[in-house]
């Protein structure tokens, strides 16, 4: 814990430094003071958007996109209440009322951004709009101070600060507050530390308004304690954009993909075939557990293991690696359904047939093959089968097709006639048309016939 916090304070070193030296200049100029604070603050606001602008189609965080846009325009208020303050002498013919008119104006439109910011959270915004938008209120709001002169007044020298600005300010506050409250029930949709950031700038945000709400001077304490405030706000949110745009620009998206990854494996693990990822030198760099089982091993016994010398069967080595270099090759096309036997750890053949992609890198070259593998061993089996008793099927059809319709049969000897002009004995062809074994026998009325002729033939032989 007390690395950390020695990791914070060195992380801000130079920002502690020059804070700790500006807060010195007031004993020497408190408008030198006021004119660094602010500048140091503009500068923060026009960093953070010149690197929000160039990097805009890469945030997905619409929140800190939005926030990046109205704090541009708050800085260009915040350059014109700089330019105003009491000792510049750059506007003739207005007081003190004008710069804390121009306050008050950036320090409204700071936290109403911050309150509407909210509804672009994890959402793209449309930059030129948002921006367009942001413009023309600013020009307003210039005229209403500057040509028109209708702003409530502010401060009024020898009273100092109005009603409105002090009520303006616990508004303010109010509206910040809720902001808060608001973005801390969405901090799982930030990284931390943008997060901690991003609320800890509201945070001093709010006590900057509330100092803001005790000075009686402009060159009062609690002035200077507001501008050291704000410094600090305008910091943290320029570290809480920073660290998103450059720092940790993939963070959010690193947080979909590793979201989407887990999904996809579970898929993959669901899968009920062999999903196997091969690199160019045929070696296994992801299986699925349920493939792995299939082939009777655990994942760990797989990875790394060359596929071909581990689980092809040496008489189909030499025709898979064929397969495999020419899609490597990109001879062959690698979107394609082939079969072959697979060796399970005990031995024993599996046919699978398996679909195949070819897994290419950033720059279109193939660095391997994904497989996926489907057992139809006892599918196939089932048909070979299948087809074997269509076969036969069909050639005991053939031949009994050929007992429709006239035989053609002696009517003395009683031989058939085949197709082929032959004259042959009926339990030939019978035989011949069926397969069927034929036994000999004699039926009672032969067996009476035969029996008598042999009695007269015993007869005249006496």
């Amino acid at each position: 814990m007390l690395l950390s916090k020695f990791e914070i304070v060195r992380s801000h070193l130079l920002f502690i430094i020059s804070l700790f030296f500006l807060s010195l200049t007031p004993l020497y100029s408190f408008l030198l003071f006021h004119t660094i604070s602010e500048f140091y603050s503009i500068i923060i606001v026009g960093t953070i958007f010149v690197i929000v602008y160039n990097l805009k189609d890469k945030i997905e965080q619409g929140y800190l996109t939005f926030l990046a846009i109205s704090y541009l325009y708050v800085g260009v208020i915040d350059f014109f209440h700089t330019l105003a303050y009491k000792g510049m002498n750059i506007f003739i013919g207005f007081d003190t009322n004008l710069p804390t008119q121009l306050w008050i104006s950036a320090r409204y439109m700071e936290s109403v951004s911050f309150f509407l910011a909210l509804h672009f959270i994890n959402k793209k915004i449309n930059f030129n709009k948002i921006q367009l938008i942001y413009f023309f209120v600013t020009i307003f709001l210039f005229l209403f101070i500057f040509v028109f002169k209708i702003f409530p007044d502010c401060y009024i020298e020898g009273l100092g600060l109005t009603p409105f600005k002090i009520y303006s300010e616990y508004l303010i506050c109010l509206i910040l507050f809720f902001s808060l409250l608001k973005i801390r029930t969405k901090r799982s949709e930030f990284p931390i530390n943008t997060f901690n950031y991003v609320q800890f700038g509201i945070i001093t945000t709010i006590l900057a308004e509330f100092s803001f709400t005790k000075y009686i001077g402009v060159y009062g304490f609690f002035n200077f304690l507001g501008h050291i405030f704000k410094i600090v706000s305008f910091y943290c949110i320029y570290r809480a954009i920073i660290i998103t745009a450059l720092k940790e620009p993939f963070s959010l998206l690193w947080l979909k993909l590793k979201e989407a990854f887990i999904k996809l494996n579970t898929y993959v693990e669901l899968l009920d075939l062999v999903f196997v990822v091969i690199d160019r030198d045929k070696n296994i760099v992801l299986i699925n557990e349920n493939g792995a089982n299939k082939l009777g091993y655990m994942k760990e016994e797989l990875i790394g293991k060359n596929w071909v010398e581990l689980l092809i069967p040496d008489d189909e080595k030499e025709k898979y690696n064929q397969i495999f270099d020419d899609i490597i090759a990109e001879k062959a096309e690698a979107v394609q359904v082939i079969e072959y036997n697979i060796l399970k750890k005990d031995k024993t053949k599996r046919v699978f047939a398996w679909h195949n992609t070819a897994l290419k890198d950033a720059e279109n070259n193939i660095v391997g093959i994904v497989c996926a593998g489907e057992d139809i061993t006892d599918k196939k089996l089932y048909d070979e089968n299948r087809e074997k008793l269509i076969k036969e099927l069909e050639e005991s059809l053939k031949k009994i097709r050929r007992l429709e319709g006239l035989i053609p049969i002696c009517a003395e000897c009683k031989k058939v006639r085949t197709d082929e002009g032959y004259w042959i004995m009926v339990e030939s062809y019978l035989k011949e048309i069926s397969g069927m074994e034929i036994t000999h026998g004699m039926c009672p009325n032969c067996y009476e016939k035969y029996k008598r002729e042999i009695g007269h033939l015993k007869k005249d032989l006496k």
